[in-house]
């Protein structure tokens, strides 16, 4: 029902004249909070505990023993940070704007900074999957190789890539969001309306999210799935 910027701006509704601030919002915006805010949050602190818990430890074993840093340990551990940067940044704002759907109280520097890191962390996670399914496939296939090519210093340039390409590939997305203000079907601006959404036309999302699922999820699986089928394969023989 609410409409930004140049919409169309058709008729008042005389009673909205009656309403308190308040009123309209939840007219035009819907309710502020989540519906269900309560089990969903529940649900959200059992992940955040174990899932904190389970990659605090991972992170802080490989840390302080030599032993465990192995190349195969790094990519584990940059899949264990990738998760706690949602568990320790990202979960809490979801859980604000479930708790608050609006306004965003935290502008457009903080619309971009919660969509970079969704996105970063997410396709950080996918390569470094991958990038742990090409080793294993090396290695089964051809242990000589794996055994002079798989080094820490090449393991940490891999994920230096990884989490380059992770960066540069979250800002198409991030650029076409920003701070969205609702308007009432007169053009009066709806009080306290601001949102965190797409901004551009549609169009551009959808393409966006064409290539991006191409890239980082279709193409993925299908690499891992050839993979291990051929894994599968050698092993059995």
């Amino acid at each position: 029902m609410a409409c930004n910027g140049s919409a169309a701006r058709g008729h008042f509704d005389p009673e909205d004249l009656n309403l308190t601030d308040e009123a309209l919002r939840l007219k035009y915006l819907g309710p502020q909070q989540t519906e269900l805010f309560m089990p969903i949050c529940a649900t959200y602190l059992l992940i955040f505990v174990v899932g904190a818990v389970g990659n605090g430890l991972t992170c802080l074993v490989i840390l302080r023993h030599k032993a465990m840093r192995t190349p195969t340990n790094y990519y584990l551990f940059s899949l264990a940070v990738s998760d706690l940067l949602v568990l320790l940044l990202g979960m809490p704002l979801e859980v604000y704007e479930m708790w608050r759907n609006y306004p965003f109280l935290f502008g457009p520097v903080g619309c971009y900074f919660k969509t970079a890191l969704f996105e970063t962390v997410c396709f950080a996670s996918i390569l470094s999957i991958t990038t742990v399914s090409v080793e294993r496939y090396v290695a089964i296939l051809h242990p000589f190789r794996a055994k002079l090519q798989s080094t820490r210093r090449r393991a940490l340039r891999i994920l230096g890539i990884v989490w380059g390409f992770s960066v540069l590939f979250s800002l198409p997305n991030t650029s076409i969001h920003g701070i969205k203000f609702h308007y009432f079907p007169n053009g009066s601006l709806v009080p306290g309306s601001a949102t965190c959404t797409v901004i551009k036309p549609m169009w551009i999302y959808n393409f966006i999210i064409q290539v991006t699922s191409f890239l980082f999820y279709l193409l993925p699986m299908t690499v891992i799935s050839v993979l291990y089928y051929l894994m599968a394969l050698r092993v059995s023989i």
